[in-house]
């Protein structure tokens, strides 16, 4: 039985939150992580999101982008990251490139950039721009399963939002832990549920 999300939807307290979906996670040709774009390529990541994140500004519902921006030069940037230390470059491995096409952000849409960290809210005003505008549920997507979505779903729970995690709007490698994660993990601090029934939802506002 589907879960009822009815109670946590409402636009005017609802912000959907797109997690790195840049060229360089997302476009198979350019892909840092191959797994990762090519989870997100198998399920129509894409295509499903800007279909969201359209609906979700149709019902006025706020639209808010959290993408990885690094110094070019890598300057400050931390050294204690597990796959850094195979990176020769490490400046350039981090080069996540510009928010996709498809998805580039509207006027009212808001787009935070990250330099440090791997999760939405860790250095960022993330937390300061929701509570500011009213915000109680937080929608989840994006990439990667593996450590940005899992960590900013947790960090968003512990701020106090209800969360909200889409099952078919997020993408990681490989695909069978993306399901391990959301059955045994993000399950104990989200709701977790398919894109569509968002949509099927907001269709009535």
């Amino acid at each position: 039985m589907p879960l009822d999300l009815a109670a946590h939807l409402d636009p005017a307290t609802t912000a959907v939150v797109a997690l790195e979906v840049q060229e360089n996670l997302l476009l198979p040709d350019h892909a840092m992580i191959p797994g990762v774009a090519l989870h997100a390529e198998t399920i129509g990541l894409v295509d499903r999101l800007a279909l969201l994140y359209g609906e979700a500004r149709r019902v006025g519902a706020l639209v808010l982008y959290v993408v990885d921006d690094r110094r070019a030069d890598g300057l400050g940037m931390a050294d204690n990251l597990m796959i850094s230390r195979s990176v020769k470059d490490r400046s350039e491995f981090f080069v996540h490139g510009d928010i996709i096409g498809p998805l580039r952000p509207h006027e009212r849409d808001i787009v935070i950039r990250r330099e440090h960290g791997m999760t939405g809210f860790y250095t960022t005003p993330l937390d300061a721009y929701l509570t500011n505008l009213g915000i109680r549920t937080v929608i989840l997507t994006g990439v990667s399963a593996n450590i940005a979505v899992v960590g900013t779903a947790i960090e968003a729970m512990n701020h106090g939002y209800r969360v909200i995690v889409l099952s078919d709007a997020i993408a990681g490698d490989p695909p069978e832990y993306v399901e391990a994660l959301l059955r045994y993990t993000i399950r104990n601090v989200a709701l977790v549920a398919p894109t569509q029934q968002v949509l099927d939802h907001w269709v009535e506002c």
